[in-house]
C-alpha cells in the first residue's frame, strides 16, 4: 500500500501521458466549413483526438497549428495526423508548427495531435478549414451549350 501511494505521489514529478477526445463543430457550409481548435497541457506527453462534426462529404482541408512558448515552458508536436495521413510538422526555435495545405478528404474527419510539454504548462491552437468543390457558373453554361448542340444535331439528323 505504501509503494502504491509513493508511486502516485511521484507520478507528477516524472510527467505522464495524457489523452483527450475533443468534439469540434465545423461552422459554415454548404461549401466552406471552419473551426478554431486547441488545447492546454501540463508537463509530459499528450495525445489529443479532434473529431469534427457537421461535415461528412468530399472536400479539401487547409489547417495550421502553432504552439505557445514562454521562458519556462514549451510544447513540441511529435506526431500529427488527419484521417491517418501524416501532417508535416516543424520546430522553429521554441515554437512547434503543423500545416495541412490542401489535403483531399472523404467522409468524417479526425485529427490526432501528439506531443510533449517541457515546463509546467503550454498550449497550442489553430484554424481548421474545409472547402468542397463548387462548379463555376461557366461550367453550367458549357453544359447547357453542349446539350443545345447535341439537341440541334439530333434534330437536324432527324430531318434528313
Amino acid at each position: 500500500m505504501k509503494s502504491l501511494a509513493l508511486a502516485a505521489a511521484l507520478l507528477p514529478a516524472f510527467g505522464s501521458a495524457y489523452a483527450e477526445d475533443i468534439t469540434v463543430d465545423l461552422l459554415g457550409g454548404p461549401n466552406v466549413w471552419s473551426a478554431h481548435l486547441g488545447a492546454t497541457h501540463t508537463t509530459g506527453d499528450f495525445s489529443d483526438t479532434f473529431t469534427f462534426t457537421n461535415f461528412d462529404g468530399n472536400g479539401t482541408v487547409f489547417a495550421s497549428l502553432i504552439s505557445t512558448a514562454t521562458n519556462v515552458s514549451s510544447l513540441s508536436f511529435t506526431d500529427v495526423t488527419l484521417n491517418g495521413v501524416d501532417v508535416p510538422t516543424a520546430q522553429l526555435g521554441p515554437l512547434s508548427i503543423a500545416a495541412i495545405l490542401g489535403q483531399d478528404v472523404t467522409g468524417s474527419l479526425t485529427l490526432v495531435v501528439s506531443g510533449n510539454v517541457a515546463g509546467p504548462v503550454a498550449s497550442y491552437g489553430g484554424d481548421f478549414n474545409v472547402t468542397s468543390p463548387v462548379p463555376e457558373p461557366a461550367t453550367y453554361g458549357m453544359l447547357a451549350g453542349g446539350l443545345g448542340v447535341l439537341a440541334f444535331a439530333a434534330r437536324r439528323r432527324k430531318q434528313q
